[in-house]
């Protein structure tokens, strides 16, 4: 067991990620907080971070250190990225920062924080080609990503901060400043020949003003759901954030739902690069990362094989929550053996009858009672990588779906009527198949027709399960037209 604590000194905050890694395989976030500080708020005219803002960072960085003491680290990886790298007395900076603190920072180089974006997508999205960027404040660097191999990187100083600021964009656009941006951008692009080989694939969005992006249009949709991770905004999604900001000044924007004060200045800079991007390799999907370099160097530190994005996030949740991982894998194969039988075996569905056979008694790390209650609270704010936001909320619904059969949709916005039914189903094949594998010496076979599902038992079972099993006949005949029926040797 090793615990790490990451800092990362961007150009609009400074970050702090500590984690417990366990066996060089998996790992714990058992502390992540974020402190607003704009390098180029202190900037004198050489570019030298003032006296002012060194001892702003030094007390930051003060203040991350006291709490990887606290939590008792072995050790600290500090990093700097582009901003810093840009400061003509960044090296007496850093300097000072080990002789006061003893924290040793390195300077990322562009094509460094670029792969470990990388990283950070590699293990938390199940993709195999996509382009990605990454915008931070001072730069922004492009990955492009081949059958899941990084094939190119390139690091620009084009961050939401610089080209804010380059084209007055904290106030409303007009036609003449976009058309400007959009002649800039386009021709920075232009100088990249590979992205030509990027054309039509979905572009993967790092950096929190990103993620503020997508918060914005999630809550003009109504959408209240807190999972960020995974979720997919189209070109026409794009524009209509872009539509909305866009006439505002800087007092107005800030009244918009989703905006952060400290991020409103800078939105259009990262909207407006995104925007044009999507266009110029005609993109029809911009994919939300949470994750940054920060958990890039993290998967670093780990040592992974190749692995289903799915699989690795279970099997760390599992040790997360010292759930049975024997158990619980008997429940998952005959869940989606039960599925396939009954015809159930697209791709979004087995993911989210996967996390519901192994992660159903999540729940219990609260209480024993009420135990699904519990483990539909968690699934609605865990993280849980290799699912799309829509499919973690329908194993959320699948499990609550458990105790009360007839449930209202509180996310009508987001679950069709189709997709609730989806659920049942679901929820009705995880309770059949937790009821088999308890009969572990009576169950012999499961038998489907077009009207029926036979269970075929090799000797006699206690009668509460013949009751058990006849409740679930019903509900069976309502979700799936088919009878449950006992056949007892």
């Amino acid at each position: 067991m090793k615990r790490l604590s990451i800092i990362d000194i961007g150009s609009n905050s400074i970050k702090v990620l500590i984690a417990t890694l366990y066996s060089d395989r998996y790992y714990d976030i058992i502390k992540e907080e974020k402190v607003p500080f704009r390098i180029s708020q202190f900037l004198s005219p050489d570019q030298t971070l003032t006296e002012e803002g060194s001892k702003q960072l030094l007390d930051i960085l003060s203040y991350f250190k006291h709490l990887s003491d606290y939590h008792r680290v072995d050790q600290i990886l500090a990093i700097a990225t582009e901003a810093t790298r840009r400061l003509k007395n960044a090296t007496e900076l850093l300097a000072r920062i080990q002789n006061q603190l003893q924290i040793s920072v390195e300077l990322l180089p562009g094509e460094t924080e670029a792969y470990y974006g990388y990283l950070a997508t590699l293990h938390t999205i199940d993709l195999s080609d996509y382009l990605q960027i990454d915008i931070g404040g001072s730069s922004m660097e492009i990955v492009l990503v081949k059958n899941k191999k990084l094939i190119h990187a390139v690091s620009l100083p084009l961050g939401a901060i610089a080209t804010s600021k380059q084209f007055n964009l904290s106030e409303e656009i007009t036609k003449e400043k976009e058309d400007t941006f959009n002649e800039f951008i386009q021709s920075s692009y232009q100088q990249i020949p590979w992205l030509k080989e990027a054309i039509h694939l979905p572009i993967v969005g790092i950096g929190g003003t990103v993620r503020m992006i997508s918060k914005i249009y999630r809550q003009s949709t109504g959408d209240t759901i807190k999972l960020q991770h995974h979720y997919k905004l189209s070109n026409k999604n794009i524009n209509t954030v872009y539509e909305l900001l866009a006439p505002l000044p800087l007092k107005d924007r800030l009244t918009i739902k989703g905006m952060s004060k400290e991020r409103a200045d800078i939105v259009l800079g990262c909207l407006m690069t995104v925007q044009s991007l999507m266009r110029y390799i005609d993109s029809k999907e911009l994919i939300i990362n949470r994750y940054g370099i920060r958990q890039g160097l993290l998967f670093k530190n780990l040592q992974l094989p190749a692995h289903s994005v799915l699989d690795y996030s279970i099997c760390n949740l599992l040790i997360h929550f010292k759930l049975d991982e024997h158990y619980n894998d008997r429940l998952k194969q005959s869940t989606l053996t039960i599925a396939n039988q009954l015809g159930i075996n697209d791709h979004s569905s087995l993911s989210t009858l996967k996390v519901i056979s192994k992660l159903h008694q999540i729940g219990q790390v609260i209480s024993a009672q009420n135990i699904n209650k519990h483990t539909f609270h968690l699934l609605m704010n865990l993280q849980i990588n290799g699912l799309e936001p829509k499919e973690q909320l329908m194993a959320a619904y699948s499990i609550k779906l458990l105790d009360r059969f007839n449930i209202k949709n509180e996310h009508a916005n987001l679950l069709t009527d189709e997709d609730l039914m989806k659920c049942k189903q679901y929820a009705l094949i995880l309770q059949l198949a937790n009821e088999l594998i308890a009969l572990i010496h009576e169950f012999d076979e499961l038998k489907i027709s077009s009207d029926t599902i036979n269970i075929q038992l090799s000797h006699p079972i206690p009668h509460l399960y013949i009751n058990k099993i006849n409740h679930l006949s019903t509900l069976y005949e309502e979700v799936f037209h088919r009878q449950l029926l006992i056949n007892q040797l």
